[in-house]
């Protein structure tokens, strides 16, 4: 008896061993194509490409999805998630035009694909030890480094050197730019020429403080046309270079009708800059603390 009881179990465990299991995922259902709500930070009228934060948000819409994957169209690690909403925050400075590709998967791995271009903006952000260099985190005053060999000069815009002409020290004495203070505040990132009613630099550029001027060449600017001024300035640059650039009309040294200067070097104490002059040259200046 016993042995037929065995009999019985073994062929009712075989039975069940030979059902077919069902190993299917029901309906395959391709995702609707991803709709796809985009929203850069501080976007505005005044703002058509954001605040500067180069920061965007993405909301993917797609019914059907169970994941999603975001290339943001700048190079960097695609995101994927099965969360359908997600931020990220590109990294070129100036405003530039990416697309953006969401690729909506389903069950069984079926997918949808769209994509949609933006154009945002990106602010430079300033190297936060620059930033105490040039203003003390506070309030800072440079003046020309007269005592410097090559305080002052100029060469060909491809050379970042002043292979054409560099000034001994004191070279410019008595001409109103020695005794010149350039004021960085921190603090709305203010600037102040502190001119003594003279400006030094040449006579066809220095128009943008007289319109009455004539000529070209060297000149001293005298006055209340000379007069100390205030404006803003700010910071441009990329990972290895570094510029400052003024608002308005201020300079550093030499007036050449430009406003946007280079870091070369710089120290606590000292810096070297260039800038591309209106003559399409390349200048040179000096400034150190005082």
């Amino acid at each position: 008896m016993n042995y037929i009881k065995l009999i019985l179990l073994l062929m009712t465990i075989f039975i069940s061993s030979c059902e077919k299991k069902d190993h299917t995922f029901g309906p395959l259902t391709a995702p609707d194509l991803p709709q796809l709500d985009i929203q850069v930070a501080g976007k505005s009228t005044v703002n058509p490409n954001g605040d500067g934060s180069g920061k965007v948000s993405v909301h993917v819409m797609s019914a059907n999805a169970i994941n999603y994957r975001i290339d943001f169209g700048d190079g960097s690690e695609p995101l994927t998630n099965t969360v359908n909403s997600q931020t990220h925050l590109y990294t070129h400075v100036g405003t530039q035009d990416f697309i953006i590709t969401v690729t909506a998967s389903g069950r069984g791995g079926i997918s949808s694909t769209s994509s949609q271009k933006i154009t945002i903006r990106r602010d430079f952000v300033a190297n936060p030890e620059l930033v105490e260099m040039l203003t003390n985190n506070s309030s800072k005053i440079w003046v020309v480094d007269s005592l410097a060999p090559a305080h002052f000069g100029v060469g060909p815009s491809t050379s970042l050197s002043p292979d054409w002409w560099s000034a001994p020290p004191l070279d410019k004495s008595g001409l109103g730019v020695y005794d010149d203070e350039y004021v960085f505040k921190k603090e709305g990132n203010s600037f102040t020429h502190i001119t003594n009613n003279s400006l030094y630099g040449k006579q066809e550029y220095l128009k943008d403080f007289d319109a009455g001027l004539t000529g070209t060449g060297d000149y001293t600017l005298t006055g209340t046309k000379a007069a100390a001024y205030t404006e803003t300035f700010s910071y441009d640059g990329s990972a290895d270079t570094e510029y400052i650039i003024f608002s308005a009309k201020g300079h550093l040294g030499i007036y050449l009708g430009t406003h946007r200067y280079q870091i070369l070097s710089r120290s606590g104490t000292q810096m070297s800059l260039r800038t591309i002059g209106k003559d399409g040259n390349a200048w040179y200046v000096k400034i150190k603390a005082k």
